[in-house]
């Protein structure tokens, strides 16, 4: 056996020294090890019960020895978070909360009792992978207590202030990650958020609880769990989903157990037990190739990860993750409540599925624009289909994707002008000069560009990065299908942030600039005016003209345009935008819009107004800057159901929908 206080590290560069072939493998169909409530090695009986427990356990928790008592089967790992990377743990299961105790401070891990303060633990995390750039993990965020909307957003840009460009975008298939994309697009961490949260639109690195399933089979005894385990896995296999897949050994402790027990712990009496059963289970399972993520409690104990490894190595002829180095399972312990995924599991009786990486695949030649050199290049309607699209190391061209997409990389280009289509993703730009962009998106992120134009439409907030002489305008565009393609992408013509710019490196001298929309200095544009079927005057638009904030003289007014009775949203957007069109084209300055959906009675408490505060259904603001008398005009000629906010009150409405609005998409 080691030393404690050597750190034994036979796993650190496992991802690292993989072949070439399993890197490329999607993740959900690669073993990966974890542990399980990963950060509890160091629980604090100084401090009461935590707020996980029942109201009567917190009671009698008030006495430090009952707490002392509780430590010893809360406990379920012996090893720091830096000794689990070392042997090669790569996913992480996380119980947060905001202590209730106001003299504990900071966002801490519990099991019971609380621990340590997250953000110290998470860059811990961070100072390994700065150190193994091929090495990544999952941080599985799967029980959150006492998370306001306030407390999960500070939590959010906690987590990317530490990991920036490490974490991994959200994409629509999780299928098409594997170690090799994440290394050649430079990502190292997988963020998944707990089942009754949901990010802000703006933070797309966060995986909703949909991309992975934990069945969980909440018994205390060995020969029950493991008929569990055997058939979950199977029946996942046969009808299988594009998710990662964890497979626990849980023995869920009940207080009887604990108590008949005064004087044992979890470890000695239960989890030793269940690690020794589960290695006998994964080394004879006839179907090794089925295991994705794998976690177990104490992760030091019996040596398990070499023995594990030896396993394998025996079995390297059957076993599908041969030069795997670690298998791992989880042994759950007492006081663990059901897990929220549990609900998400369901077995159906269906025939054998066909795995969606034995699907046939779109030749990726298909969507990529490579080495061209001054041509006009296009991809229209129907031609990528929400796939992911390349443009790399092109020069003084002009290219068209009018389609929708799901990502577009745009590498070391210079002297181009670039349209896409919708993006449901991110349109990530990267190392490139003097080109000019025309692009709608979920997001927006520069790193290593130099004089770049940006006519953007962008969901959430627009992301630069060790850029210089970025310009940013209001986009105004249309082609044909545009609309078609914006519903296809699920991006609302009312969500745009394209001015609200967060800068990663600023500098003394502004690395950006808002601009109005013009074209006088754009080079490129009469060859992509001879391209039939594409505009950019306002008035042809799909998309309204947005102003520049610090440029608007008119007077601020609030308008809110609410949907008709079994008005379909097509028909509701179109509405809305003919009527922009209409007061835009008189002289009205856009400043901003919002997009949200009230239910009855939402708003009681938040307006003093009687008239708004019964508001349900969807609704959308518009901030103009206009006279009063030919915006009141205007709504009149048009319909009953757009009201102008009265003046006295647009400061407290205009606050209280716009905090309405973002709330609604931080938090499910």
């Amino acid at each position: 056996m080691k030393k404690s206080s050597e750190i034994d590290r036979s796993g650190e560069y496992w991802m690292s020294n993989l072949p070439q072939e399993i890197a490329e493998r999607p993740l959900v169909c690669t073993a990966i090890p974890g542990s399980h409530d990963s950060f509890t090695q160091l629980l604090f009986d100084k401090y009461p019960v935590a707020n996980d427990e029942s109201r009567f356990v917190r009671e009698i928790g008030r006495f430090r020895m009952v707490r002392r008592f509780i430590r010893r089967w809360a406990t379920t790992q012996r090893y720091s978070v830096v000794k689990q990377l070392y042997v090669g743990v790569r996913y992480f299961d996380i119980r947060l909360t905001v202590p209730l105790p106001a003299k504990l401070y900071g966002i801490r891990v519990l099991h019971a009792l609380y621990g340590s303060c997250i953000e110290q633990l998470l860059s811990f995390i961070n100072d390994f992978l700065d150190n193994h750039s091929k090495e990544i993990v999952i941080l599985d965020f799967n029980h959150l207590y006492n998370f306001n909307c306030i407390e999960y957003i500070k939590f959010l840009e906690m987590v990317e202030s530490i990991f920036g460009r490490k974490l991994c975008l959200r994409g629509e298939d999780i299928t098409k990650i594997s170690l090799a994309s994440m290394w050649h697009l430079g990502y190292q961490v997988i963020a998944i958020s707990a089942a009754e949260t949901k990010a802000h639109r703006s933070v797309s690195w966060i995986w909703d609880s949909n991309c992975i399933l934990s069945p969980y089979a909440n018994v205390n005894r060995n020969d029950k769990l493991f008929k569990f385990l055997d058939r979950t896995i199977r029946e996942h296999r046969q009808d299988p989903r594009s998710v990662f897949f964890v497979t626990q050994a849980v023995l869920t402790v009940n207080w009887f157990d604990i108590l008949v027990h005064p004087f044992s712990t979890f470890e000695r009496k239960y989890a030793l037990k269940c690690t020794e059963e589960a290695i006998s289970w994964i080394t004879t399972f006839d179907e090794p190739s089925y295991f994705n993520i794998i976690i177990c409690d104490f992760i030091d104990h019996l040596d398990f990860c070499n023995i594990i490894m030896s396993g394998i190595r025996s079995r390297s002829r059957k076993m599908l993750f041969l030069n795997w180095p670690f298998l791992m399972l989880r042994s759950c312990c007492s006081i663990n409540k059901r897990s929220n995924r549990e609900e998400q599991y369901h077995i159906r009786n269906s025939d054998c599925g066909k795995y969606s990486w034995d699907k046939e695949k779109p030749n990726p030649a298909e969507y990529c624009f490579v080495n061209l050199y001054g041509e006009i290049a296009i991809k229209s309607d129907g031609h990528i289909t929400g796939e992911q699209f390349t443009v790399e190391k092109c020069k003084e061209c002009c290219i068209l994707l009018l389609d929708y997409l799901a990502t577009v990389n745009v590498d070391d280009c210079e002297e181009c002008l670039i349209v896409t289509g919708p993006c449901r993703g991110s349109v990530f730009i990267r190392d490139c000069k003097n080109i000019t962009l025309f692009t709608i998106s979920q997001q927006f992120r520069s790193r290593d560009c130099i004089n770049i134009d940006v006519f953007l439409f962008c969901t959430t907030k627009p992301i630069i990065e060790s850029s210089k002489l970025m310009r940013f305008r209001s986009l105004i565009l249309s082609y044909d299908k545009v609309e078609e393609h914006m519903m296809k992408a699920s991006l609302s013509p009312f969500i745009n942030n394209w001015n609200n710019v967060h800068d990663f490196t600023p500098d003394d001298v502004p690395n950006f600039e808002i601009c109005i929309t013009e074209y006088d200095n754009i080079k490129k544009m009469d060859m992509i005016r001879n391209v039939k079927n594409i505009t950019f005057f306002p008035e042809l638009s799909f998309l309204p003209l947005y102003a520049v904030p610090n440029k608007i003289t008119g007077k601020k007014i609030l308008i809110l345009c609410m949907e008709r009775d079994g008005e379909t949203l097509t028909s509701f957007n179109g509405r809305i935008l003919r009527f922009l069109k209409e007061i835009l084209a008189q002289g009205a300055e856009l400043i901003t819009t919002r997009d949200m959906t009230i239910r009855k009675k939402e708003l009681e408490t938040s307006f003093i107004c009687k008239k708004y505060a019964k508001l349900s259904g969807r609704l959308i603001t518009l901030e103009i800057a206009w006279n009063r008398e030919e915006t009141e005009k205007s709504i009149r000629m048009i319909s009953d159901i757009v009201e102008v906010v009265d003046d006295c009150d647009f400061e407290h409405h205009r606050a209280t929908l716009y905090r309405f609005a973002q709330m609604q998409t931080d938090i499910c």
